[in-house]
């Protein structure tokens, strides 16, 4: 191999500076970041798939996307602006932003910019959705849909009872195992959870016997996933979701989405309605803030219309 030339030449050194500079290359280094403080692989692919959808909006708008060339206003416009523009979502825009403040948000703490342009982006307010849930008469309804005379339907009898009786997320829900499974103290460890943090969530006697049925017709299999499919294999989130959204077809539900997710806030809405406190509530659910439990709370309580009869200006008047 024949000697380096010792001179350093200026398009060398150019073309060294732009590859430092570049998008991709700070894309990568925050990837690797977020690998290494650990963050769960679908927090991984968010943040893949929302910062390559930004870099590509600016492209497509032919703005330079090294990062040190974009302003607060570039964010604005072609963010907030062109997906406002598009009929987007406000959830849909704040998942795009959350991930580009994230970004910079590290590129600025390792040094690599001195101005942050997403520092002083708010998020776009989202306009306040009522929470679908099911009523008692739709959960009866769903719950006399599968077939217990066979494997699968025992299976989605059982599942469904347990995200009702839980609350937890579907992704929780595929990852119990049966020995998370404590009959004597009436829990189920959850190791799902979001951000890796694992909590106990209590099961009551109807839920521990059903489980107990399911366990002894599921049989020993090399997976210690709770929930298979009829290959024995884990139960995916999508079989899942496939599942409930049949049997919603079959009880002649429309009104309502029948989803995993569905179950999880009508386990809420049924807790606030029997009394639980928003401290229990938080903690069964796995909510990391309080403004998802006070949503449920503020809708669902009784107090609000047991309160509004004490005063009702119409009641008082005649």
């Amino acid at each position: 191999m024949s000697r380096r030339k010792n001179k350093i030449s200026s398009t060398m050194l150019q073309t060294s500076i732009e590859d430092v500079n570049s998008f991709e290359y700070y894309f990568h280094l925050f990837i690797r970041d977020c690998k290494l403080r650990n963050l769960s692989e679908y927090t991984l692919k968010y943040y893949r798939n929302e910062l390559l959808k930004f870099c590509k909006r600016l492209e497509k708008n032919g703005i330079v996307s090294a990062p040190a060339r974009i302003t607060e206003n570039v964010i604005k416009e072609i963010v907030i602006i062109s997906m406002m523009d598009e009929g987007l979502k406000e959830a849909t825009i704040n998942a795009n932003l959350r991930a580009i403040r994230a970004f910079f948000n590290f590129i600025e703490r390792e040094g690599f910019i001195v101005h942050n342009p997403a520092k002083g982006i708010k998020l776009v307010k989202q306009k306040k959705m009522i929470i679908q849930t099911f009523s008692r008469e739709q959960i009866h309804l769903l719950l006399r849909q599968p077939d217990q005379t066979t494997f699968t339907g025992m299976r989605d009898y059982t599942l469904m009872m347990l995200l009702l009786e839980t609350g937890v997320r579907v992704k929780e829900l595929c990852g119990i195992q049966v020995n998370d499974i404590n009959f004597n103290d009436g829990v189920i460890r959850i190791r799902e959870g979001k951000g890796f943090k694992e909590r106990n969530v209590p099961i009551q006697k109807t839920v521990k016997k059903q489980l107990a049925t399911y366990l002894q017709i599921r049989g020993q299999l090399d997976t210690q996933i709770l929930f298979v499919n009829i290959d024995n294999d884990p139960l995916a989130i999508r079989a899942i979701q496939s599942a409930i959204q049949k049997y919603g077809r079959m009880a002649g539900i429309r009104n309502v989405r029948c989803s995993p997710h569905t179950f999880r806030h009508t386990f809420a809405k049924m807790s606030v309605q029997n009394g639980a406190d928003v401290f229990t509530l938080q903690t069964v659910l796995g909510h990391t803030s309080m403004d998802m439990v006070r949503n449920y709370v503020n809708m669902f309580s009784n107090e609000l219309r047991d309160n509004h009869r004490k005063f009702s200006p119409i009641e008082k008047l005649f």
